[in-house]
């Protein structure tokens, strides 16, 4: 059971035709690749995604491990990159006096996965919308940016490769948003930029 304090996630995008078009585009992403995850994600809150939040329930499968989290992220507030408060609960085998239902207005104590999941219904935050995937994620350690390439089949762009910066405030968040806009530069990927996000990607998707 793990809680994590506020922090701001700094991030962008881009999209690619293929694993190939990255490796040539991206010269260090193979190196940099540590890891593969298969993930599903459940999206909850209408209301709360109509209004620029994002909470979300997702399932993290990594070799025969499997992991769980509850997760809420703020309005973004980024120009080039999306910014956006994130608070999350690793509720694998339960969660105690969860960050996230504290932030909804929700019960505290001990709940189980299936508890988290009916207090967020009983406030109101329904499943709408769902999706999975498959990740290789790493790290590009000149700048310490955490990257992920990611393939979704359901979205317009079904590669897409992020660079994340994780800051503890504002000011040092808009630091890292303007290396993140240098550090596309350098690659010259700003044609391949995509600043929705995929969830907002995926409501498009389905709904619009």
């Amino acid at each position: 059971m793990e809680n994590s304090k506020q922090q701001y996630e700094v991030e962008t995008r881009c999209h690619f035709a293929g694993r190939d078009e990255v490796y040539q585009s991206l010269p260090f992403f193979r190196k940099s690749i540590y890891g593969e995850a298969i993930w599903n994600s459940g999206i909850y809150g209408l209301s709360l995604f109509k209004s620029g939040e994002l909470l979300r329930v997702g399932e993290v499968h990594v070799g025969s491990e499997t992991r769980i989290f509850l997760r809420w992220k703020g309005q973004d507030t980024g120009t080039f990159a999306n910014i956006r408060i994130e608070i999350g609960d690793e509720i694998t085998k339960g969660v105690r006096d969860s960050l996230v239902l504290r932030q909804l207005g929700g019960r505290s104590g001990f709940l189980t996965v299936q508890q988290v999941i009916e207090e967020l219904d009983r406030l109101g935050h329904h499943r709408f919308m769902g999706f999975e995937g498959h990740d290789w994620y790493g790290k590009y350690e000149p700048l310490d940016i955490e990257i992920k390439m990611m393939h979704c089949p359901v979205l317009k762009w079904p590669l897409l490769v992020e660079f994340e910066k994780t800051a503890g405030t504002m000011e040092e968040a808009r630091r890292w948003e303007i290396e993140l806009g240098s550090f596309t530069h350098q690659f010259d990927l700003e044609d391949r930029l995509i600043h929705d996000e995929p969830p907002t990607l995926l409501y498009s998707a389905r709904f619009a």
